[in-house]
């Protein structure tokens, strides 16, 4: 179903307490996206910088309450100015408790809905996308294409510091004088654990990967019942299968795995079913592959990710095959089908 979309003048009116019934429920439904999400906190410091909340008349107030006092009743023949004054603070505070309540329902049936809407914030990236992050705790995040990287939103670096990827990124954490753990959690149960060091992480449908390049990194994989530490060093590359077997090759060439954060690719003795793949996850394309015997080929170089329709133009060149494009429709991804000329 298509999500609705919501003016910046529709959210302004529900912080002031205008909006129906509707609009709450489409609200809520707008708010399922995180990029909305983070536009709904912008909008709101910016209203509440420009709507400071209700401040009382102190001095009417007390002009009313020794009136109370000395004629133990309300006078019904309260002087006009003075009536209209109060009548106009009553309708203020209504109006103000109108807009806690409307807040407070939207605040409820967000948190029952989606608890991390309030408690974390996510940064995202698109197909074909990279994006560079900082966290609060100076830590540098580069984020691969189509990845999430899901943040706390309070006490991140004073308290915890302990972050979820589904994707692939960059970290280069920043050491903390008290030594403080950094934590990387895959949806796979594989637990990272450094605390200062460079380190690149993946983590997709097909396992999790993670790449050392500096400093030391500790991982577990918590699908063990028992799960034992194991310590990578630089050069190290350990991986976790959908099984949850968790492998570690050493001394190995990081180059083919670093290459994207250039926007590139770079394969060495890369089946060609593999670079099938690598190209539809980056770039959100499909990517298919005829025959078998095809697909076992093998190839290597470095390739411009700016484009997939150029890069399997190259790669058919090199392996004299084929390229069949079917444009994208609704609701479908743009196919390349490459056949083998033979």
């Amino acid at each position: 179903m298509k999500k609705p979309f919501l003016s910046k003048q529709v959210i302004q009116n529900f912080f002031e307490g205008k909006t129906t019934r509707m609009q709450n429920i489409l609200i809520q439904e707008w708010l399922d996206n995180p990029a909305n999400r983070e536009l709904y906190f912008q909008w709101l410091e910016e209203w509440e910088s420009e709507n400071p909340q209700f401040t009382p008349n102190i001095d009417l107030a007390y002009e009313r309450s020794l009136y109370t006092v000395q004629n133990n009743t309300a006078d019904p023949n309260l002087p006009a100015s003075l009536a209209r004054t109060l009548s106009k603070s009553f309708r203020r505070n209504l109006f103000f408790l109108q807009w806690v309540a409307a807040a407070c329902f939207i605040l409820l049936v967000s948190a029952y809905f989606s608890s991390d809407f309030w408690l974390y914030r996510q940064y995202e990236t698109g197909y074909g996308e990279i994006r560079v992050v900082r966290l609060p705790d100076s830590t540098r995040v580069t984020l691969n294409a189509n990845s999430v990287l899901t943040v706390p939103r309070f006490g991140f670096g004073s308290g915890t510091r302990e972050v979820r990827l589904k994707g692939e990124a960059e970290f280069a954490v920043k050491h903390t004088p008290d030594h403080r753990k950094f934590i990387v959690r895959t949806p796979d149960k594989l637990e990272v654990r450094v605390l200062g060091t460079e380190f690149i992480v993946y983590s997709r449908d097909r396992g999790s990967k993670v790449v050392l390049s500096q400093g030391s990194v500790q991982l577990r994989s918590l699908k063990e019942l028992n799960p034992k530490p194991v310590l990578l060093k630089p050069g190290d590359i350990a991986m976790l299968s959908v099984q949850g077997r968790l492998t570690v090759s050493h001394s190995q060439t990081l180059s083919t795995h670093q290459a994207w954060k250039q926007r590139r690719f770079m394969f060495e003795n890369t089946p060609v079913s593999e670079i099938a793949y690598q190209i539809s996850e980056h770039f959100g394309v499909n990517v298919v592959v005829s025959d078998s015997v095809l697909a076992k080929r093998t190839l290597g170089g470095t390739f411009n990710a700016s484009d997939p329709a150029n890069i399997i133009k190259v790669v058919s060149d090199v392996l004299n095959a084929r390229v069949t494009r079917s444009p994208r429709t609704d609701g479908q991804s743009e196919t390349f089908i490459l056949n083998s000329n033979h």
